[in-house]
């Protein structure tokens, strides 16, 4: 198989798991650095087994316990395990509510909601662990969906951005000189570019295909970071009135109304079916020649015998490029938005710790998180990266060609977080595809009316600033 010099393929792996393991002093964990004096840590676990549990599997048993037992004795302290009383929606406030009262439902979580930590941060809540972060080995930009001014709360272990995928035999049989990848990597995927490369195309497919298909939804996620923007900034400030994200929503409609995009499916329920319309057509090698599909998507192109490639997306007018898609400035960037942190620390546990500074009992407690939920081969590849150096050659992976797994390392290099998912914490997140619940207004309903509806994207997110400042101001204060 060809192969590539990339660490992407295996860090949007990585980002998914939450396993454990230890490396060597100022690289990862303490490893006998810190002495926690026998006293209980508090642990957070999501979506991972409690090794010490009476019900847990042996198979999850035999590979956690030795973990823990490890690193109970690396540090000299014993394990509590926090179980909440609440609803998933409700545990930010019940973390709030222990912090208040003085004592910190727990000390350290494998898994931290990024949408949670706009809320914690205004109630004060959470440790600043930016400083113990100096003595471990990780990207700046994998802090940054836990960072707020100079202070940082957390960080994860790999960027899993998302992209444009296209069918190769689609658009070679209609005869397009290049692919979309190929393209991008010549700098010429700008908007106007982008435009013109789906109306060919589209006047080269037979009858019934279309060029494209996108749901408004991830466009608005993931095509404005392309143009330096997004709909909420990384301190929850309301950014979608901004003219580069505009730019972007505008474009989208001109796309639309050039007639290249496949109507969405619609639900037996009568509703527009976005999932499920790429599903049943790109998937399957059909109707649509690009479409935006997540990582975890590609293996079963692959498996359904589609030659694909991928492409990031395009990049608008406050954005430059000089050349091919490496003199692109620094404004272009991908983003990531679905995710969870580890390292993040309530506010006030070294009160649980007597008798050892605070500033060593929060560096102690971000190692043994690092020791605890980071595998081995993850926090070698992590301490490359923080160095510029890259991995060993490995697979292209799940691409199918060189040229697209080299534009997704590039691509996820650049990534940045956008908190949009904390739009669904205020309650103004996607409601039924846009049609709203007739009381709360819908974000991504918005952008759908913009588009579908040719509405002004200008007035639009211009008008919607007073509702969404107000419900962002009662969230960071519940």
């Amino acid at each position: 198989m060809k192969k590539i010099m990339t660490i992407a393929v295996s860090m949007m792996l990585v980002f998914f798991l939450f396993s454990c393991s230890k490396t060597e002093e100022k690289t990862v964990g303490g490893g006998g650095k810190y002495d926690l004096k026998g006293n209980t840590v508090k642990v957070r676990l999501w979506d991972s087994p409690n090794p010490y549990a009476d019900d847990v599997k042996d198979v999850d048993k035999e590979k956690w316990l030795p973990i823990f037992e490890k690193a109970a004795k690396d540090y000299n302290c014993k394990f509590e395990f926090y179980t909440t009383t609440v609803d998933w929606a409700e545990m930010p406030s019940e973390f709030i509510k222990s912090v208040t009262a003085g004592q910190p439902a727990w000390h350290i979580t494998n898994n931290f909601s990024a949408m949670w930590y706009g809320q914690l941060y205004a109630n004060g809540a959470m440790e600043d662990i930016s400083k113990a972060l100096k003595t471990i080995k990780i990207p700046e930009n994998y802090t940054s969906a836990a960072k707020y001014g100079n202070q940082v709360f957390g960080f994860v272990t790999g960027v899993g951005t998302e992209g444009l995928i296209f069918n190769n035999k689609m658009i070679k049989e209609a005869g397009m000189a290049k692919t979309p990848s190929e393209m991008f990597r010549d700098g010429k995927w700008s908007y106007n570019d982008f435009y013109a490369y789906l109306t060919e195309l589209q006047s080269k497919l037979p009858k019934g295909t279309f060029a494209f298909f996108i749901d408004p939804m991830y466009w608005d996620i993931f095509a404005p970071s392309g143009n330096g923007a997004a709909a909420l900034s990384q301190d929850f400030k309301y950014t979608a009135d901004s003219k580069e994200f505009i730019e972007s929503i505008e474009f989208l409609q001109k796309v639309k109304k050039a007639g290249v995009i496949r109507p969405v499916n619609t639900s037996k329920e009568g509703d527009p079916d976005y999932w499920g319309t790429p599903a049943a057509t790109f998937d399957k090698g059909v109707e649509v020649a690009m479409t935006h599909r997540a990582s975890w998507q590609w293996s079963g192109l692959k498996g359904a015998g589609i030659d694909w490639g991928f492409v990031p997306y395009p990049w608008g007018s406050a954005v430059t490029c000089s050349g091919d898609y490496k003199t692109l400035s620094e404004n272009y960037t991908s983003a990531y938005y679905d995710t969870g942190a580890r390292g993040t620390i309530l506010a006030g546990v070294e009160k649980d710790f007597p008798g050892i500074p605070k500033d060593t009992v929060i560096e102690a407690l971000v190692h043994l998180c690092f020791d605890l939920f980071v595998p081995q081969e993850t926090q070698e590849e992590l301490a490359l990266l923080t160095a510029g150096s890259q991995t060993d050659e490995i697979d292209i992976g799940s691409f199918n060609d060189e040229l697209s797994a080299e534009l997704y390392d590039w691509y996820a290099k650049r990534a940045r977080f956008n908190p949009i998912q904390a739009f669904n914490g205020l309650g103004i997140g996607r409601v039924d595809n846009g049609k709203g619940d007739g009381k709360t207004m819908s974000f991504h309903g918005l952008i759908y009316k913009i588009v579908n509806d040719n509405a002004s994207a200008r007035a639009t997110l211009e008008a919607a600033r007073p509702e969404i400042d107000a419900q962002i101001k009662d969230f960071l204060a519940k």
